[in-house]
Order: C-alpha cells, then sequence, then structure tokens
C-alpha cells in the first residue's frame, strides 16, 4: 500500500529527520572527535538530497521529500539564515580591534584579502575554461569578485566552538584566531554588500547608489542606533539578562533591520548581522547563550537539507576541475596569508603562527551562506555551487586535524 501522509505529517517527518539524524551521527565518538557538527550537518543534507539518496533509492527520496512539501522549509530556512547571520553579528566584538599589535592587523586583513584576491583570479581564470561556472548575472567581473569573496570567508562561530572543544580560548593563538575571524567577518558581510550591489544595481551608478543607502544606513546604525541601545538596555546591561519584552524588542529590530538591506537590493542576512554587531557586549553574550544551540542544532539543519535537495553533485570535469583549484587556492592562500605575517611581524614561532593559520581555515557554515547568496543573486551556477560546496566541506573538515598535528609535532 502506498504511503501518503498529510502535509503536516510530511514535515515533521522530515523535522524529525533533519534534526535528529545529523546530530546523531556526529555523536559517534570517531566523528565527535575529529569534526566540528556543522560538517557532519552538512555532509547528511547532500547524502539526503537527489545526488545521495535520490539516486540510491528514487522512491525513498521521493516518500520523504515529496515536493508539494518542500514550500513547507521556506519559512524555516529564511528565519534560520537570518538569525545565523544575527548571532554571526552578535560574535563580532569591536574591542578585538582595538589595542591590538601592527602583526594581529596585518595577519587579520592579510587573512581575508590575500585569499580573496587570489581566489578572484582563480575564477576569472577558470571561467575562461568554463563559462558555465557563471550563473545568469554572473559577468566576469561579478564572478570573479564572487569567487574570491568565497575564498576570504572564516566561520567565525564554528572556530569558537572547536577551540572550545580544545580548550583553547584563551590560549595566544586561539585568542589571535578569533580577533582574525572577527576581522575577516566584518569585511566578509562589507565586501558582499558591495558585490550584490554591484550584480543588482542595473549599472556602476545603480551600485553606487546603493552602497551610499547602505553606508549612511551602516552611519546610522553605529553612530545613533548603538548608543540609543546602550541607554536603552541600560539595566539589562547592569544585569547581563534581557528579560522577554526586550527579546521581543530585539528580535522585532533585527527583522527590521533585515527588511532595510533587502529593501536597498542588498540582502536581508546583511541587515541581520550589522544590528547584531552593534548591540552591547553584555546583552550580546545572553542572546548568544538563548540561542546559539537552538540555531545551530535545530533551525539551521533546515537550510543544510534545502541545500542538499538543491544541489546535484556529478563527475564532469568543470566542477572537478573548480573544485580542485579554488579549495587549493583557499588552503594555501589562508595558511600563508595568516602565518607569514604572524610569524615575520609579530615574532611568533613557526608552529604557533601556522596554528593560527590552521585556525582560519573553518569555513563552515559562512561559506555556505555566502555560495548561496552568490547563487541566489545569479553570480554562480548550480554546477559551481555544488563544486565549491565540496570545498567547504573539505576545509572544514581538516581544521581540527590539522591544529591537532601542528600541536603535536
Amino acid at each position: 500500500m502506498d504511503f501518503h501522509p498529510s502535509p503536516m505529517l510530511a514535515f515533521l517527518l522530515q523535522a524529525v529527520i533533519v534534526v535528529a539524524l545529523p546530530y546523531g551521527v556526529w555523536r559517534l565518538r570517531p566523528l565527535r572527535a575529529a569534526l566540528p557538527l556543522v560538517v557532519v550537518q552538512i555532509a547528511v543534507g547532500l547524502a539526503l538530497g537527489p545526488s545521495v539518496l535520490g539516486r540510491l533509492s528514487p522512491d525513498l527520496f521521493l516518500a520523504l521529500f515529496p515536493p508539494a512539501s518542500l514550500a513547507h522549509l521556506d519559512g524555516l530556512v529564511w528565519l534560520s539564515l537570518l538569525f545565523f547571520a544575527f548571532l554571526t553579528g552578535l560574535h563580532f566584538d569591536m574591542a578585538e580591534l582595538k589595542d591590538r599589535s601592527c602583526a594581529f592587523l596585518a595577519g587579520s586583513l592579510s587573512s581575508v584579502l590575500i585569499p580573496a584576491g587570489a581566489g578572484a583570479l582563480a575564477g576569472a581564470w577558470l571561467l575562461t575554461r568554463h563559462p558555465e561556472a557563471a550563473g545568469a548575472s554572473g559577468q566576469p567581473l561579478v564572478f570573479a569578485l564572487g569567487m574570491g569573496l568565497a575564498s576570504g570567508v572564516t566561520a567565525l562561530p564554528v572556530l569558537g566552538a572547536i577551540l572550545r572543544e580544545l580548550g583553547m580560548m584563551q590560549a595566544r593563538s586561539g585568542i589571535l584566531a578569533l580577533g582574525c575571524a572577527a576581522v575577516n567577518d566584518a569585511l566578509l558581510w562589507v565586501m558582499a554588500a558591495a558585490l550584490l550591489a554591484l550584480s543588482r544595481g542595473g549599472g556602476g551608478q545603480g551600485a553606487l547608489m546603493t552602497l551610499a543607502l547602505l553606508a549612511v544606513y551602516g552611519g546610522l546604525l553605529f553612530t545613533v542606533v548603538r548608543p540609543l541601545m546602550r541607554g536603552l538596555l541600560a539595566k539589562a546591561i547592569a544585569a547581563r539578562r534581557i528579560n522577554q519584552r526586550e527579546l521581543v524588542a530585539l528580535c522585532s529590530l533585527m527583522l527590521l533591520s533585515a527588511m532595510a538591506t533587502e529593501a536597498m537590493g542588498v540582502h536581508a542576512m546583511v541587515g541581520a548581522f550589522a544590528f547584531g554587531a552593534i548591540l552591547p557586549r553584555a546583552v550580546a553574550e545572553d542572546l548568544t547563550a538563548r540561542f546559539e544551540s537552538f540555531v545551530g542544532v535545530v533551525l539551521m539543519p533546515f537550510f543544510f537539507i534545502a541545500t542538499g535537495l538543491a544541489t546535484r553533485v556529478d563527475g564532469d570535469g568543470a566542477l572537478i576541475e573548480v573544485f580542485l583549484v579554488m579549495t587549493g587556492v583557499a588552503l594555501v592562500g589562508k595558511m600563508a596569508a595568516t602565518a607569514l605575517p604572524l610569524r615575520f611581524c609579530g615574532k611568533l614561532p613557526w608552529r604557533e603562527a601556522l596554528t593560527v593559520g590552521a585556525f582560519m581555515q573553518c569555513k563552515g557554515l559562512m561559506e555556505i551562506v555566502v555560495l548561496t547568496m552568490l547563487s541566489q543573486a545569479g553570480i554562480i551556477s548550480s554546477a559551481c555551487f555544488a563544486a565549491m560546496l565540496g570545498g567547504t566541506l573539505l576545509t572544514s573538515a581538516i581544521t581540527k586535524p590539522l591544529v591537532l598535528w601542528l600541536r603535536k609535532g
């Protein structure tokens, strides 16, 4: 007898699988010791999609994920992305940028700008060999800049989780890695906003207008809204805890900020990140404690399954070449651009400088978010998305083992 569940039953079955399966797999001791949870979540999302389950058991795939049921995932996917961007902003501490050495500033800036530049050059070269890697809006310059943006990513929240697992939050290499990742994230969102404005702005004049609007909005957030929040949340700052009314207000303001940047033609996630970044640290820490586990373990798997369902991986030469070239550029670029300034400007021992470089390999969810924005904007094709997603998995998976090997060496 055929199984035809109601839409609600189908959604609940998907929810149980999506939430419980990745975490259950990750809890296996060998995986938990070697990989961050996000890597397993990404892999399970791909495995449940058409590339693996859809090929191995088409009937089971259609029974679990009938096309009519997938529309119910959209709202959860958008909510998960906005709260992830908000949490990333909450992790960003501008104090990390103060009273730092020239070596830190050199390492943090080069760790994103050099891989981004190398990735852009590699992307331009790959486009001459594989024009199909670009999406409908992927003009050569925009495509190259998009590939560079993806190459420069480091995932601050995932990096923080790895440092906590290794007990290195207070180690010098851990502190340096967090500071560099904070700079990476801040520059990432600025670069992403500029690129999306360029791709959607209808020409250079339109892009400049969008960037001008974004600059004005960012200035208002930091010069007007930030001090206002500090005054309105004075009691919460003193108590280091917000109440229910303040929680509702802050979440509503985050969504309004997301609406503002989306209306500008950039992306809603830029607004969510920016609002999180301006909140006082005491409030940010309480919000992070409340939301981080729920967003990472419950909400984000819906984004991973949506990504897996939309990704088809095949073995054509273009996909493999894009994967190999861009992954190699990201690995070498991140390691060298981080370790060399810390070694020669900061006089860190080679092993410690390389350890910070290894930490910066962790792209995690952040690169998937960037790739999703590039794909939705039509800058990269679905095949290019799949190739870059493979690189994300590899670089995120090797981060922890590479750090452990360097520490033992």
